[in-house]
C-alpha cells in the first residue's frame, strides 16, 4: 500500500520540481533581459565584482580581468558600451601622482628604492609562449573590445616602433596606440638576440594589421642603419595600407600622452602639413657632416661597428639644399612618406647622407625646410628653429627632470608625471623599465583610463592647435 502511494506521488514531484526549475529559469531570463536593457547597470555589477577581485592583481593580471569584463560586455550586445576609467595600479596611488601628491611621489621612490622592491613584467620568453595561442595574448594584454568614433574608424594612423631588447616596453607602447584601424611597423635590430625577434613575430603574427618590417638593418649607433630602418618601414607601410593619412616613427622608450581619438583631432588641424624640428644656424653641429664618417671595428674580431669622423671633407649636397638639424622623429603626412620612397630627389639627397653623423637628424629636416625640391607637406615659411615642434617632448640638460640624465636627455620618473601630462606634445621621450618602472606604470594607466572613457574629448582644447604657424591653412 505504501509503495502504491509512493509510485502514485513520484510523478506529481517530478513536475513539480520541473515548474519551480521552469519558474526559476524564467525569472532569470527575465531579469537579464531587463539588465541587458540597462547596460550601465551591466557595467557596474561588473565592474563592482572586477574591482574586488582586481585589487589582489598585479598590472599584468588586472589587464587580463578587465578585457574578460568587455568581452561578457560584447556577449550582452552592449558593443558601443565603454568601461569606465579605473585604478590599474595598486602598489602606489598613480592618480595622486600624476596630481602631484608629494608624499606619494615619495612614497613610490621608497617603494622602488627598497631592495626587495622587484617590478613585475613578461619575459619576452613570456611573449613567445603567450603569442602561441593567440585569443589567449589578445585577451590578456588588452587587443579585444575596441569602441572606436567614426573619426577614428575613418582616419587610420600608420606607426613604426623600432625596437632592441625589452619587448614589453615596445609591447605597451603598441597596445596603447592600437586599434584595428591603425597599421603598425615593427623593426627589431638584427643584432637583437634570436627570443627578441621571435616575440616580437609572434605578436605582429596575432594581430592583422601589425607586421614585422621585411628588411631588418643592423643598427650602429649614430649610423645610416638608423635612417634606413624608419624608410624600410616606410617602404612596407605604403605597400600594405592605401587608407592611414599620417605616419609616426617610434622608439620603443617613448609613450603617448594623448589618446588616439586626439591624435586624430590634432592631425586633422594639421591638414596635410608635416611636423618636423628644425635647427640651423650653430645648431647644425656642421662637423657632423662636413668631414665623412667612416665604421670601424674596436677589435678585428669583434662584429659590432661603430661610427667614426675622418679628416675627409665631403661635397655639397645636391639640389643645392642647405643642410638643416632635426629631429629623428616627426610627424609625416601620407604623401611626404611617398615621396621620400618613390621621389628621385630624396632619394638622390639620402645617399648623399649616408657617411654623416646621426644622419637621421638631418635628413627629414633637410627634406622639410628646402623648398625646391617641393617636400609635400611644407607650408611653413619662416625660420625653422621658430616653428614649435610637437612631435615629441625630451627634456635635455638644464630642463626639468626629477628622472636622470643620460646621454643628455632625461630619463623620466614619477615625479614627472605631473609636468608631462600637461604638455601639448603628442608623445614623451623617454622611460626606462628598469628605472622608476613606477613613473611608465603610472603614465600608462593614466592613458589607458583616457582612452576608455571617450567623455575626455569634451575637454579637448584645440585652439591652440588651430593657431600653430606650420597648419595647412586651406580647409580640408
Amino acid at each position: 500500500m505504501y509503495r502504491n502511494l509512493v509510485d502514485v506521488n513520484m510523478p506529481r514531484r517530478k513536475w513539480r520540481k520541473r515548474i519551480i526549475v521552469v519558474c526559476f529559469v524564467v525569472i532569470v531570463l527575465v531579469f537579464i533581459s531587463g539588465q541587458a536593457l540597462n547596460s550601465t547597470a551591466i557595467y557596474e555589477n561588473l565592474a563592482r565584482n572586477l574591482k574586488d577581485f582586481s585589487e589582489l592583481t598585479q598590472l599584468r593580471n588586472d589587464s587580463v580581468v578587465e578585457r574578460i569584463s568587455q568581452f561578457k560586455i560584447r556577449k550582452f550586445g552592449l558593443e558601443h558600451f565603454s568601461p569606465r576609467a579605473r585604478r590599474r595600479v595598486f602598489d602606489v596611488d598613480c592618480a595622486a601622482i600624476i596630481k602631484g601628491s608629494k608624499p606619494e611621489i615619495d612614497r613610490a621612490n621608497e617603494l622602488m628604492n627598497n631592495k626587495a622592491f622587484s617590478r613585475k613584467g613578461i619575459s619576452d620568453t613570456g611573449y613567445i609562449n603567450l603569442t602561441k595561442n593567440c585569443d589567449t595574448f589578445k585577451l590578456t594584454r588588452g587587443y579585444h573590445g575596441f569602441i572606436q568614433n567614426k573619426e577614428e574608424q575613418e582616419f587610420p594612423i600608420a606607426f613604426s616602433i623600432l625596437l632592441y631588447k625589452e619587448v614589453e616596453q615596445a609591447e605597451r607602447l603598441l597596445r596603447a596606440l592600437y586599434t584595428p584601424r591603425n597599421f603598425f611597423c615593427l623593426h627589431v635590430d638584427g643584432d637583437a638576440a634570436p627570443e627578441v625577434h621571435e616575440a616580437v613575430q609572434g605578436i605582429a603574427d596575432c594581430l592583422d594589421n601589425v607586421f614585422v618590417v621585411s628588411k631588418k638593418e643592423f643598427i650602429v649607433y649614430a649610423g645610416f642603419s638608423r635612417l634606413q630602418a624608419d624608410i624600410n618601414c616606410m617602404e612596407n607601410l605604403v605597400e600594405r595600407g592605401n587608407k592611414w593619412k599620417y605616419f609616426i616613427n617610434l622608439p620603443s622608450q617613448q609613450f603617448p600622452i594623448k589618446t588616439n581619438a586626439e591624435l586624430i583631432e590634432i592631425l586633422k588641424i594639421y591638414n596635410g602639413a608635416n611636423d618636423i624640428e628644425g635647427l640651423t644656424g650653430n645648431r647644425r653641429l656642421e662637423n657632423r657632416f662636413k668631414f665623412r664618417y667612416v665604421y670601424k671595428r674596436k677589435e678585428p674580431k669583434d662584429m659590432k661597428l661603430t661610427l667614426h669622423k675622418s679628416n675627409y671633407l665631403r661635397i655639397d649636397p645636391p639640389f643645392n639644399i642647405t643642410v638643416v638639424k632635426g629631429s629623428a622623429y616627426g610627424v609625416f603626412t601620407r604623401k611626404f612618406v611617398e615621396f621620400v620612397v618613390k621621389s628621385k630627389p630624396p632619394r638622390e639627397i639620402l645617399d648623399w647622407f649616408r657617411d654623416v653623423d646621426s644622419p637621421d637628424e638631418y635628413y627629414w629636416a633637410s627634406l622639410q625646410y628646402n623648398p625646391q625640391i617641393g617636400t609635400p607637406g611644407s607650408f611653413y615659411n619662416g625660420k625653422p628653429d621658430d616653428k614649435p615642434w610637437l612631435a615629441v617632448y625630451a627634456a635635455w640638460g638644464g630642463d626639468p627632470c626629477q628622472g636622470k640624465f643620460v646621454r643628455g636627455v632625461c630619463i623620466f620618473g614619477v615625479g614627472d608625471l605631473q609636468e608631462l601630462v600637461s604638455k601639448r606634445h603628442l608623445f614623451v621621450n623617454k622611460f626606462f623599465l628598469d628605472y622608476q618602472p613606477l613613473g611608465l606604470d603610472c603614465i600608462e594607466e593614466w592613458h589607458l583610463n583616457r582612452t576608455a572613457d571617450p567623455s575626455h574629448l569634451l575637454a579637448f582644447n584645440d585652439t591652440f592647435y588651430q593657431q600653430l604657424p606650420f597648419i595647412n591653412p586651406k580647409a580640408a
